[in-house]
């Protein structure tokens, strides 16, 4: 009996987080509606029952929720600086998951545009992959939360310098998928439309971002020293993703080429399984570099 009044009085202790919480995705919301002027978001969810539209909110949406749980990670014995460091930390969230969405269309899917893709297109494969890298920024922006640092202003230079890193670090990850993948995932992802390169796409992505959630979390103010590890952490990584990527298209596609598969016949079953494969493989990673490096 004490033990579930104690549950319950901890469960009403978590209202107030909630409510901010909620708070902060409202603002999400807002500013994602007012940063794609193009992009009619109800309009898309509901009179035009958009799928790619829906694909792409549900990615920003959860890469979002990572985010911000994060910060719940640090919290003190005060209720109103534990919500004042929600409101902070969620801004500092929001902000970066927009310039991420925006950064992924200028840089790394360079040629898809969002407006036309998602909404003129509705082209599903571009939107599985910005939906996941949304997610990985969510999980990039959730390690970056989880650090440690000496002073408030060094948190928010952290805060940058680590989202930056992490940044690099993806587009160092979207390279290597495309060597390791064996197939032309923009021309896929663009003027082929490939709903199967974009699962596989995403699956690669979400990957990568919890690898690097992994590297990221716990970092502190010694910069120089922290983005080695993390480099190093993220580089094994990696290597793990390109070996189970052969093992998968060994063991659950025997007999088959998973680049054709996915790149020449369109088989969202073969990218599923390698989506699958990639972020299996990830989260089993992340849970050896947690045991090792706490």
């Amino acid at each position: 009996m004490n033990g579930m009044i104690s549950a319950m009085t901890a469960m009403l202790g978590i209202v107030p987080y909630f409510v901010a919480a909620l708070a902060v995705f409202l603002v999400g919301k807002y500013l994602f509606d007012l940063s794609t002027p193009r992009i009619a978001d109800d309009s898309e969810l509901t009179a035009k029952d958009n799928p790619a539209f829906g694909v792409l909110w549900g990615g920003y949406m959860l890469g979002l929720a990572l985010a911000v749980a994060a910060t719940f990670s640090s919290l003190g014995p005060s209720v109103w600086d534990n919500v004042r460091d929600l409101g902070t930390s969620g801004l500092a969230a929001i902000l970066l998951m927009r310039l991420s969405m925006l950064l992924g269309e200028k840089l790394l899917l360079r040629g898809l545009r969002l407006d036309s893709q998602i909404t003129a297109e509705r082209n599903m494969g571009a939107a599985f992959a910005f939906a996941g890298l949304m997610v990985a920024n969510g999980l990039v922006i959730a390690g970056v939360m989880r650090g440690r640092s000496d002073t408030y202003l060094m948190e928010l230079l952290d805060i940058v310098v680590y989202w930056a890193a992490g940044q690099a670090f993806l587009a160092l990850a979207w390279l290597f998928f495309r060597l390791v993948s064996r197939f032309d995932a923009r021309a896929d992802l663009g003027e082929g439309k490939n709903a199967a390169a974009g699962v596989s796409v995403c699956g690669f992505f979400v990957a990568a971002g919890i690898v690097l959630e992994a590297a990221l979390a716990g970092a502190g103010s010694d910069i120089g020293a922290e983005l080695l590890i993390a480099l190093a952490i993220g580089l094994s990584g990696l290597v793990l993703l390109a070996a189970a990527r052969a093992l998968t298209a060994l063991v659950l596609l025997p007999g088959a080429n998973l680049a054709d598969e996915v790149s020449r016949q369109g088989n969202v079953a073969a990218g599923i399984v390698s989506a699958v494969g990639s972020v299996a493989t990830a989260l089993i990673f992340a849970a050896l570099v947690r045991s090792q490096l706490g």
